[in-house]
This record gives structure tokens, C-alpha cells and sequence, in this order.
């Protein structure tokens, strides 16, 4: 308590700018225990929290946490500390908090009357799958309030509520993750409860039988890290990576993987220990190295990190020297790495990286208990698709924009993507005046889907009503230009709030009359007033700008969206830079460069550099084969372009300041392992250097995997469908789904996103399902994006499979299966379980 008490003191120092928004609740006669709840979430809460909510909002919450301890028969059996740590905080990760624990409460305890700790886990959870299913989504994460009113969330955002949902009902729980996984381009993340000092895992919104099993559990048992964050100052003695004095970051792997610690020595030219020295565990995937864990040195130049028994690259550094090593785990104990390197020339190295082996399946809960648990998710299917099936029809919206003299087909989509908050966006275009409507239009197009599902009518009308017109800007370009530069209230991968009016109403009388024509006093404006902590806003959340201006805190890269803000308020144009997400505003029709005085400005020099490839079946695209990173602080950054770039949409050339680059490209095989190669590159100033994105191959990989009885197989589907009665000349592709699982969306996300080149391939593709295993059949009217030729059938108890697939080699097969076979029924391609790019290795083995 005394250590809490220090940082609580030195909390209320750092937050005066919001002392009585966040403080006078203190003086409401608080018991004990509400007072001792309060300092210890202020002590320990990051930047964001103390910037963008009130001390009544906290005490409302803390007090749902006190009542569900009273009133739950494992409330008072729960130690203290786990209480604080895992029961009391609001913030569950990076999502933007709401009052969920308010609402929900009442709904939630008489959910699990009568119910031990972990009986009442599993209830739980089956009351989350009625809300929330998952769905592909952005990085912005959702609160849980605005999780339910869409009905649907990533894996991210499932765990988030439901760990919410848990702590709700005063049970200990926290969202585990994967940060990357090994075997394919993708990460995850679920949850873990604890009861009488063990921890249980159990899949978010994917309710099974028993705790300790999940979909994830054989990918889990392949992972190279498992963790979590442990809110407040270290705790217990879980093992730890790092301990910061606002939370632990937990290594939980050791319960899903077969592990081994290594360790790295570091030294100095000279042979002597490096302490401080940072040292990098790096995964490939997304084709990036990214960094798992980053543990610095001790003073004997030691670091070290239990892992699972893959390949990493290790990378260590201290200012600008460094050096690194790709290691197979199980071969490594002690690296040693002598910080010797420097950033300059041009040379190309090969990787070839191993992933975690597959082991022997693990036990599966009783058919019994897994048939009874599949009705419950069916009957929960049911109950979330009624709520979904009260949202508008095509014909109802299409009704509601003639009324509002408003395109239908916009108006018909705008409402399909803002989901449960529909009521929210009709209201917001009801309210607008006419003069102003094509332009609210124009404005939530352009706005992410998430953006349409969880923003307030009242701040989009802030947005749009106090924004200044386009013709009182200068250097306009084009009604576009206005709508994404300056109307658009979207800057990063903040929760929007009504900062326009706010900016307008507060700021110096001399920044709203000159910084329109002289953006450099917004600069000056937050130099002088904004002080940067990059390291307490850890869970880096964005702060909001209003948050940044009342804190008077803030972390660069929330200061950053804070300006760009401020500019858009004042009508310049303004926008994070594409790749390395620096501040710019536009003047004298050029994009400006800014930077702060805490910050060293590169200069306007500029190199060139154009993308090109010969592979063009498919393209390789950014994030998925390839990334480029610049060199800085003794690490190479990767630039942040779009998601999913191809190749061949990277047109221009890329204005990129001199200095020292990495280009990584990556050939993700169908067993997981990655052919890689680093090209390193120095770039001068007018430079225009022309950079291959070429893939190394394997050719050994195109081997027959097997044959499939084609003719039987179609026997078993639905002539209704309008189904061929014979595979197409180009071959088929198979594919075994569960519809209710994560992993099978993702094969209908990876489909999508290749149609155009599937199409081109001709070839058929057959959706099956088995209902006797899943009660859950394929929605067709959901699915948006699949090749042309796709078709639906069922396989009951895998009959079909059983009878007429020949896989070689011989394998477990898990849930989904995905067959490349050609018109005579040889196996090119298979894989079982779950993985991500399944489109990509389809397309791979095609061409």
C-alpha cells in the first residue's frame, strides 16, 4: 500500500492539468475500501486513461467491482492481490473503455446464480457468443458496449469482452496472446481465468464444454510466445519478461507449448559486457521481423527468454551498433553477439526459417458433453441473428433515403456497415440540414466501418457543423481533397470525439486568427504546452486530442494526431505521411514535414525508390511478401503502407529520406517455413534506385499430395445449387469448414481478398459441411467476396472425406481441410487446421 500510495502522489503531480476532473472525486467521503480501489487504478493506469476519463466514471466502476465481490460466493476467496491485478481494472488492452460493468451487471450475475467460479466462466461465456461472433476488423479496438451493438468482433476484441464480461462477475481474468504466430501471418488472442491460484484458458465468444480447450489449442502448442499484462506494479512470482513499475509483462507459454530458455551475451568491440544493451526476439510473419519480446541486458551483458523451439533472428543494439543472428531454438543456449555492425552498404542475405513441429493431439471433451454444447452454440447462434435480423432492410433504408433526398444504394450500405448503431447514423443525417447532408454523405463514406458502428450522432454533427468550409482553405485542390484532409474526423486509430468545436472554443485568440495561414504556430502551441511521456502511456492506446490539450501529457504519437487535429480544426489541410506516420500539413501545394523540438528533423533531402516484381501470379503484396524498414536507433523500422498493397499499386516512386534501408521479402511455404531473404541498402540524397521484389522459390514443394475421387465427391452436393456435374477443366479446390469457427472465416477472408485472380483461374471451389459434427451450415447470404464459381454441399460425419481422399503424407486432420486438386483428381496442395494465406498458397501451387 505505501508503494501504491508513492505512485498514486506522484500520479496527481503529473495530472494536474486535470486535477479536478480526475481528484475531487477524493473528497466524497469514500469507505476504505472504494479509496484504497481508486489509488491503485490512478497509480498504475496509462496516459490515456488519466486524459480521457473522469474520476466519477472510475469510482462508478470500482463500485460494480466491490458489489460483485460481495455478492459472489468466491468473491471473498479471491486474495487481494489478484483482486487488484485481475478483477478491478477497467482496461482489459489498447480498447476504448465504456461503462459495460454498469449495464451488464445485473444481466450478468442472475446469468450465474447457483454457479461455482468455473461453471460460472463457461455460462459466461456461452452469454458472450449470443452477443458477439467474430469477424475481421481493424487494429481500433472496440469498447465492449459498441463490441455487442455490432454483434461481431476480431479475436482481440472477443477476448476484450469477455474478459470484461469476467470481471464483471468479480471473477480473476485477462486476455492472453499470441503477439505472431510461427506457422502462418497472423496473431491471436483469448482468455485466461484464475481460480484458487491456477489459471484456465478458454476461447472468447467461442463457448466449448470445458475449460483448458479451444480451436487454438494445437496452434498454441506451435506458438513462440504467449503472453499478457499484468496491470499495476510487478506481481507474484509468474514468470516475467520484463517488470515495469506500471505492470509485468507475463510470459504464460510454458502452459500451452513445450518451451526452452536461451540466452544472449552481449559485448562491446573490445570483448567487454554491454549492460542496457537492447536485445530483439524476432518472428517473421507478416513478412517483417517482429519483435516478440525485447529484453534489455543486466550489467553482465545477459539476456534471456523462454521460448518455444522454432527459429528467431536475433537482433541486439545499444545507440547505433548492433548485430544479429538467425538461431534455431532447440540447437541454441547461449548466443553470443558482439555489437560491431554499423548501417551502411548494400548486401543481401537468405534465411531459411523452421517452425515448432506439430505434436500428438491432445484428449477432446466427451462426445457427449461437445454434442450438448454444440445445441447451446446453435440455440445462441439463433438468438444473436434475431437481434441482427431487427437491424434496417435494403427496402426500409432504401424507403428512408427518399425521404431524406439521398442516393438509396449510398445511403442502403452506409447503414449496412454501421450494424447496431444504425440508429446513430440515421439520426445524424435525419438532423442535418438539407444544405449540408450530401456533404455528411461524403463524409461517413469515408470513414472506416468501425468508425460507422461505435461514433455518436452528436460527435459527427461536431464534425460536421463546425468544420470550416472548403473554400476557406488555402491551396484547395479538390472537394476530395477537403473531405479526406480536412472535414475527415479519422486521423489514426483513435476513438473520434467532438474535438473540432472543442479547439475552436479553447485555443488562443492569435493561433485561430494566424495559424490557418501559418500552421508552424500549432507546432509552437504544442511545444510549449504538451510535455512527452512516451513510456506510462504503455498499453499505447491513443489519447484523444481533447485528452492531450487537458493533460498537458502526452506520447509523441498521440501529439502527433493532436496536431493534425488542431490543423483540420483551424481548416489546413493535414495528415499522418504514409509509411513513417509523421505529421504533415499542406501549404504551397506540397506536403509539409512536421517536427516537434524534442525531435531531430531529417531535412527536406530525398532519395527515390520504385517497387517492381516479375512475379505477378500472384503480386506480391506489402505486409504479406514483402516490407521495407529504415534504419533508426540501432533497429530497422518497417514503414507503414496499406495492408495488402500489391506491388503493382505502389505506381510512384517513394519520396524517402537518405539513409540506410532493409527490404525483406518472404515465401511462406504450405508447412509453415519461410523462405526469406534481407536485402540491406543505403540510399542517397536525388537518388532513384529500383528495388525487385523477387520470391525465393522451392520447387521441391510442387509434389503430389495425394489423389480425390472427384465423381463421388459431387455426388453428395445439392443439385439445387445449380452445381456442375462435373469439375471444371482448371481442377477444384475442396474445402472442409466449420462455420462457426475463427479459423474457418479466415479462409473465407483469404478467398476474398484473391477473387479477381482466382477468377481468372477458372477453377471451381466446393464448400462443405459436416452436420452432424456442427449444427452451424454455411450462411450464404453473409458471405460477400468468394470466387464466382463457388458452390455449397454437405459431408455428413466426413464421409466423403473418409472414403475418397488419399492424403500423402498422412496427417491429423483438424478442421478446416483445404484441397488443390486438378481435373483428374491429384492433390496438389492440402492443408488441415488452422492457417492464414491459404488464398496465397492456393494461387502459389496453381501457377
Amino acid at each position: 500500500m505505501e508503494g501504491i500510495e508513492n505512485s498514486f502522489n506522484s500520479r496527481k503531480a503529473l495530472c494536474a492539468g486535470r486535477n479536478s476532473s480526475l481528484f475531487s472525486v477524493f473528497g466524497k467521503n469514500l469507505s476504505s475500501e472504494q479509496e484504497e480501489a481508486m489509488q491503485f487504478l490512478y497509480a498504475y493506469m496509462p496516459l490515456n486513461d488519466l486524459a480521457d476519463y473522469t474520476g466519477e466514471f472510475f469510482l462508478a466502476n470500482v463500485n460494480m467491482s466491490l458489489q460483485a465481490r460481495a455478492e459472489t460466493v468466491w468473491g471473498n476467496r479471491i486474495p487481494e492481490d489478484i483482486f487488484l491485478h485481475y478483477v478491478l481494472p477497467c482496461r482489459v488492452n489498447n480498447e476504448n473503455l465504456d461503462s459495460f460493468r454498469i449495464v451488464y451487471f445485473d444481466e450478468i450475475m442472475n446469468r450465474i446464480k447457483g454457479k461455482d467460479i468455473r461453471d460460472a466462466a463457461l455460462e459466461i461465456n456461452h452469454w458472450c457468443h449470443e452477443k458477439v461472433t467474430y469477424q475481421a476488423a481493424d487494429e481500433r479496438t472496440s469498447a465492449p458496449v459498441s463490441t455487442i451493438l455490432s454483434a461481431r468482433g476480431r479475436c482481440g476484441e472477443e477476448s476484450t469482452f469477455t474478459v470484461a464480461a469476467l470481471r464483471t462477475a468479480g471473477i480473476p481474468a485477462r486476455q492472453v496472446y499470441t503477439p505472431r504466430w510461427a506457422h502462418c501471418d497472423d496473431n491471436h488472442a483469448w482468455v485466461e481465468i484464475c481460480d484458487n491460484g491456477k489459471w484456465f484458458y478458454m476461447g472468447a465468444c467461442e463457448p466449448e464444454p470445458t475449460l483448458d480447450f479451444g480451436w487454438f489449442t494445437e496452434p498454441a502448442r506451435r506458438a513462440m510466445l504467449v503472453h499478457t499484462k499484468s496491470f499495476g506494479a510487478p506481481l507474484g512470482s509468474e514468470n516475467a519478461i520484463t517488470k515495469e513499475k506500471n505492470f509485468t509483462d507475463v510470459n504464460n507459454l510454458s502452459k500451452y507449448a513445450i518451451t526452452k530458455t536461451i540466452f544472449i551475451k552481449v559485448l562491446d568491440s573490445k570483448g567487454n559486457p554491454v549492460e542496457n544493451a537492447n536485445v530483439e526476439y524476432q518472428l517473421y510473419n507478416y513478412a517483417e521481423f517482429y519483435p516478440l519480446a525485447i529484453v534489455p541486458t543486466n550489467n553482465d551483458g545477459l539476456s534471456h527468454l523462454e521460448t518455444g523451439l522454432g527459429d528467431l533472428l536475433i537482433w541486439a543494439y545499444k545507440n547505433d551498433d548492433f548485430n544479429y543472428r538467425k538461431i534455431s531454438v532447440v540447437e541454441t543456449d547461449t548466443l553470443t553477439l558482439t555489437l560491431d555492425r554499423k548501417a551502411k552498404g548494400n548486401y543481401s542475405v537468405d534465411f531459411d526459417l523452421d517452425v515448432p513441429i506439430v505434436r500428438s493431439p491432445l484428449p477432446v471433451p466427451s462426445p457427449d458433453l461437445t454434442e450438448e454444447n454444440s445445441k447451446r452454440i446453435d440455440k445462441e447462434n439463433i438468438i444473436r441473428q434475431r437481434y441482427i435480423d431487427s437491424w434496417p432492410t435494403p427496402e426500409e433504408a432504401k424507403t428512408l433515403a427518399s425521404k431524406l433526398n439521398i442516393d438509396s444504394s449510398e445511403f442502403i450500405k452506409l447503414v449496412a456497415r454501421s450494424m447496431g448503431n444504425y440508429k446513430e447514423i440515421i439520426r445524424f443525417l435525419s438532423d442535418t440540414p438539407d444544405s449540408l447532408r450530401k456533404l455528411a454523405v461524403e463524409m461517413l463514406e469515408i470513414l472506416p466501418d468501425k468508425d460507422l458502428r461505435d461514433t455518436k450522432e452528436t460527435t459527427l454533427s461536431d464534425h460536421l457543423s463546425n468544420c470550416v468550409h472548403p473554400a476557406e482553405f488555402a491551396g484547395k485542390k479538390s472537394d476530395d481533397f477537403f473531405i479526406k484532409y480536412i472535414l475527415n474526423p479519422r486521423i489514426a486509430n483513435e476513438i473520434i470525439v467532438p474535438w473540432r468545436s472543442y479547439f475552436r472554443k479553447i485555443l488562443p485568440a492569435d493561433l485561430l486568427k494566424n495559424g490557418p495561414t501559418e500552421p508552424s504556430l500549432v507546432v509552437q502551441y504544442l511545444n510549449k504546452n504538451i510535455k512527452i511521456d512516451n513510456a506510462d502511456n504503455y498499453y499505447k492506446t491513443p489519447i484523444t486530442p481533447v485528452g492531450v490539450n487537458e493533460l498537458k501529457v502526452s506520447d509523441t504519437g498521440s501529439r502527433a494526431v493532436s496536431f493534425i487535429a488542431i490543423c483540420r480544426a483551424l481548416g489546413i489541410p493535414s495528415r499522418l505521411e504514409p509509411g513513417q506516420n509523421i505529421p504533415q500539413y499542406y501549404k504551397n501545394n506540397v506536403w509539409n514535414d512536421v517536427f516537434f523540438s524534442d525531435q531531430k528533423a531529417p531535412g527536406n533531402k530525398k532519395g527515390y525508390v520504385k517497387f517492381i516484381s516479375f512475379d505477378t501470379k500472384p503480386a506480391p503484396e506489402y505486409y504479406i511478401q514483402f516490407t521495407l524498414a529504415r534504419f533508426e536507433n540501432g533497429r530497422y523500422n518497417t514503414l507503414e503502407y496499406d495492408f495488402n498493397k500489391k506491388v503493382t499499386d505502389f505506381t510512384d516512386e517513394l519520396g524517402l529520406p537518405p539513409g540506410n534501408y532493409m527490404l525483406v521479402t518472404g515465401n511462406r511455404l504450405a508447412d509453415g517455413k519461410v523462405l526469406s531473404n534481407i536485402s540491406f541498402f543505403d540510399l542517397s540524397e536525388n537518388e532513384h534506385k529500383t528495388l525487385v521484389i523477387k520470391l525465393r522459390n522451392n520447387f521441391s514443394d510442387n509434389l503430389s499430395r495425394g489423389t480425390v475421387d472427384l465423381e463421388n465427391i459431387l455426388r453428395l452436393l445439392d443439385k439445387s445449387k445449380s452445381i456442375p456435374d462435373k469439375i471444371s477443366e482448371k481442377g477444384a479446390v475442396i474445402i472442409w469448414i466449420d462455420p462457426e469457427k475463427e479459423p474457418s472465416k479466415h479462409i473465407i477472408n483469404d478467398l476474398a481478398l484473391l477473387k479477381r485472380e482466382l477468377d481468372d483461374w477458372g477453377g471451381d471451389f466446393l464448400f462443405l459441411t459436416d452436420p452432424v459434427q456442427t449444427k452451424t451450415q454455411i450462411n450464404t447470404n453473409s458471405i460477400n467476396g468468394l470466387p464466382s464459381k463457388t458452390f455449397y454441399g454437405t459431408d455428413n460425419h466426413m464421409e466423403s472425406f473418409k472414403k475418397f481422399v488419399n492424403i500423402v503424407p498422412e496427417t491429423d486432420i483438424k478442421m478446416p481441410v483445404v484441397l488443390l486438386s486438378d481435373k483428374n483428381g491429384k492433390i496438389l496442395f492440402s492443408s488441415t487446421g488452422y492457417k492464414t494465406g491459404i488464398g496465397e498458397q492456393i494461387l502459389k501451387n496453381i501457377n
